[in-house]
């Protein structure tokens, strides 16, 4: 067994990313390497300390007793040398971030403080589009897409499920006689061919029920904003709107279950520079936050 400071600190790295994603191919996706290259990294790891960090069963990983302790022990300096690293990194380095439009305006937006302030000298530039899956062409070194629930999101890196329900404004719902009467209230289009009021439909126990679709609107932002003024229900994740729901702007229609509808997944330049990985790094970190 080699002595402790012998150890590759890569290795332990790769263990940690390992770890988070709970699969060498993800976590390969995430390091730019292959699969092959991932695992060599572990078991050499195992080999170097003496210790199996995890079990492997049926293409399946899951850390022993032994991995989850170490893992706990050494998260803290990994991410306090990962930032100092990112920190030397980034600096002087521009970046284009392309964001779907109401992800970028809802919730990237109001969080880019933060990330300025941890790294002022990277300059994000921000690109929008409203297109679904990953488009091919795009020069952004890091870029998040939509992933409608039903196409392949591959193995590509999921950073936020769209789990959705129908929101409305409180005049609107202090008007419904029957909340369970889903026909009764104009449920608001924002999607080509109305896909994701028909598959949360098909998801609930009134897959049969035929909507009166009110206005029909190119955003989901834009429709959010003509659910506040009261034209009718719109489908919408409840971190996409927070602060309308905090401010008694929108209230869930009572009764109504959350359907996963899509998948907003995570996606780097191969080309990109070290401040590209900072800001995908400061991103998984920001979603793990708001969703504990």
């Amino acid at each position: 067994m080699q002595r402790p400071e012998q150890v590759s600190l890569n290795a332990i790295r790769v263990f940690g990313v390992v770890a988070e994603c709970g699969s060498f191919k993800l976590a390969a996706a995430r390091l730019s390497v292959t699969p092959g290259a991932v695992s060599r990294q572990i078991l050499n790891l195992e080999a170097s300390m003496g210790v199996q960090l995890f079990n492997r069963s049926n293409n399946a990983i899951r850390l022993t007793d032994a991995g989850n302790a170490f893992l706990r022990q050494s998260r803290p300096g990994l991410h306090i040398l990962i930032h100092a690293v990112e920190t030397a990194m980034g600096d002087g380095q521009d970046i284009t971030v392309q964001v779907p439009t109401t992800l970028t305006t809802r919730w990237l937006i109001p969080l880019l403080g933060d990330f300025k302030t941890r790294w002022p000298d990277i300059t994000v530039r921000v690109e929008t589009n409203d297109a679904t899956g990953l488009v091919q062409s795009t020069r952004a070194d890091v870029t998040v897409a939509y992933f409608p629930i039903g196409d392949a999101v591959r193995d590509a890196e999921v950073l936020i499920e769209d789990r959705c329900r129908p929101y409305l404004a409180p005049n609107l719902l202090s008007q419904v006689l029957d909340h369970a009467d889903l026909s009764s209230i104009p449920a608001l289009q924002c999607t080509s061919s109305n896909w994701d009021w028909k598959a949360w439909l098909q998801n609930t126990t009134t897959p049969d029920v035929q909507l009166c679709y009110g206005g029909h609107f190119d955003l989901d932002d834009v429709a959010l904003r003509a659910a506040i003024s009261g034209m009718g229900m719109v489908l919408a994740s409840e971190f996409i709107i927070r602060d309308d729901l905090g401010a008694g702007r929108l209230c869930a229609l009572p009764g109504t279950p959350e359907v996963l509808l899509g998948h907003y997944t995570l996606h780097t330049s191969r080309n990109r520079n070290a401040a590209a990985d900072v800001f995908a790094r400061w991103l998984r970190a920001t979603v793990q936050v708001w969703e504990t």
